[in-house]
């Protein structure tokens, strides 16, 4: 693998990305500190979601993608928007607000630090993975996101050090949020408050991430298996 020279230090050192990286810093810091504090919940909805329906909505789309951006639970969030607004609708409105986010993540990283995954790597194991990626990006990134296991928030910085283009990032992102956002959301529908604090809905979800925390061991298995193999 190639070695960082001077010169790479030096462009990603410049001006704008140091105040950049300071302002994403003080918003992280800001974020979780609001969020600790039970600020970013969705209490904060419910308090004029019936006087202001319209309004209700973009706050809640706005909470969603900060959430997603901060690497904060969104998972409140998207039984919250079920309770609210039903399966289908709560689901596309969580769907929307995830891509949101996570495309300003994905640009941010871009912006940040280029697309460092994109060069080519003189280890041949790495060279490999990368390699598979760059055939199947799209798949990788569909797997990811219809699993719940996989952490949304930390996997679109992830991939904007990648060779994924923008379109292929929200296309693939859009389309599988939707059924894991969906599912999620029909659960939400059936509380008694919004808050996902219920024995059955936490049994739910824990039966749900275990199932997907396998399925997810065993395709690595056969991922790491098939380049050791070459």
């Amino acid at each position: 693998m190639h070695f960082p020279k001077k010169q790479d230090f030096q462009r990603y050192l410049g001006p704008k990305r140091v105040v950049m990286f300071l302002i994403m810093t003080g918003f992280f810091l800001s974020a979780w500190h609001y969020y600790q504090n039970g600020l970013l919940t969705p209490v904060m909805i419910e308090e004029y979601r019936d006087r202001h329906p319209v309004g209700a909505l973009i706050f809640f789309l706005f909470l969603y993608a900060v959430s997603v951006i901060a690497a904060l639970p969104s998972l409140p969030l998207n039984l919250a928007a079920g309770y609210f607004w039903g399966g289908l609708p709560g689901g596309i409105y969580s769907a929307i607000g995830a891509t949101s986010g996570g495309w300003i993540s994905f640009l941010a990283a871009r912006w940040l630090m280029g697309q460092p995954l994109a060069s080519e790597f003189d280890n041949k194991w790495a060279a490999k993975v990368q390699d598979e990626f760059n055939r199947n990006g799209w798949k990788f990134v569909a797997f990811a996101r219809i699993n719940p296991i996989v952490p949304t928030g930390a996997l679109n910085y992830f991939l904007g050090l990648t060779c994924l283009s923008n379109r292929g990032f929200i296309l693939a992102t859009s389309v599988f949020l939707l059924p894991p956002s969906i599912a999620i959301a029909y659960i939400g529908d059936t509380l008694q408050t919004f808050e996902a604090q219920q024995f059955e809905v936490n049994s739910i979800i824990r039966a749900i991430l275990i199932i997907s925390a396998s399925i997810t061991f065993l395709i690595l298995a056969k991922f790491a298996h098939k380049i050791f193999r070459k």
